[in-house]
């Protein structure tokens, strides 16, 4: 199981739906080891509790991971306080899992189906970092036989924005690959911005270091700006900080001057007054109505 963990926390390029559905099969297969192992429940539960610790502890701003562990967790918990058999509590926790990512894709492809309808014929979109559920709208959009050109940022650091382009352009949608600094170069030619998330608050969103000055430009071309984004992902900073993690230095200075201070974080937050539209599993909203059906207490 460390070999997989390792997997996880080592991947700094993906988004938070795919970190949560490999967090998923990570749990999948704690289960299927205690199946053949002589493991009891309390144990089994403590393997699969610090595991999700270490994740969440690792992506603290993903909030699709720390819901979708926090309620295996609590399922699992509750079905150890029955008169279960051991057999039975993990066959039924293993199909829990399996519900559990059906529930997430069908979210998913909810906002992918919507939200490339935004797309029309001869649009340019400009995105930003690695999101998932933007790569699976593209790809919705694409379906629909819609010509159209993706423009990714590099997205520096770790440059995951080319693992995005390089997916879209071999998918035969057509893309071009331009730095974090050429976005007020093209901007005035795109029709639209589309965003991803890892998580909603009371009047913003987290994303990817850099999307704030990529809104900021957006606005000064009147460019519209829409996010796509799981209602799973909204948690209030009253009920729990967002927290801004250290990354390695040395992705952003290689240099051998120790008394140069060098900070590199990777997630900032954005205020929703940037957003157009926000394109969600419960449909597309103006980014007001947004607010007040789903953020204000």
């Amino acid at each position: 199981m460390s070999s997989d963990i390792n997997i996880i926390l080592n991947d700094n390029r993906s988004g938070s739906l795919t970190i949560t559905k490999r967090a998923l099969d990570l749990y999948r297969s704690i289960f299927k080891e205690a199946k053949s192992g002589s493991d009891d429940l309390e144990t089994i539960y403590k393997n699969l509790q610090n595991a999700s610790r270490t994740l969440i502890k690792h992506q603290p701003n993903m909030v699709l991971l720390r819901r979708t562990s926090n309620n295996l967790l609590i399922y699992f918990k509750r079905l150890l306080k029955s008169d279960k058999e051991p057999a039975y509590i993990l066959d039924t926790v293993e199909k829990k899992i399996n519900i559990i990512e059906q529930d997430i894709d069908s979210r998913v492809d909810k906002i992918a189906h919507d939200g490339s309808r935004l797309i029309t014929n001869f649009n340019k979109v400009m995105t930003f970092s690695n999101s998932t559920v933007v790569k699976k709208l593209f790809l919705a959009a694409a379906a629909q036989k819609k010509r159209f050109e993706v423009y990714c940022l590099k997205s520096h650091p770790p440059d995951e924005g080319v693992d995005l382009a390089e997916f879209l352009i071999d998918k035969g949608i057509k893309t071009t690959l331009i730095s974090d600094t050429e976005a007020g170069i093209f901007m005035s030619d795109m029709n639209m911005v589309m965003l991803g998330a890892d998580r909603l608050f009371e009047n913003g969103f987290v994303n990817k270091t850099g999307t704030l000055p990529l809104c900021l430009t957006a606005k000064f071309f009147s460019i519209p700006v829409y996010l796509a984004v799981e209602t799973a992902k909204i948690l209030s900073e009253s009920e729990r900080a967002i927290k801004q993690t250290p990354q390695q230095n040395s992705e952003i200075y290689q240099g051998k001057k120790n008394k140069l201070s060098v900070k590199n974080i990777y997630f900032e937050k954005i205020p929703l007054d940037f957003v157009h539209k926000v394109i969600s599993d419960e449909g597309v909203f103006e980014t007001y109505e947004f607010i007040n059906w789903y953020l204000k207490e």
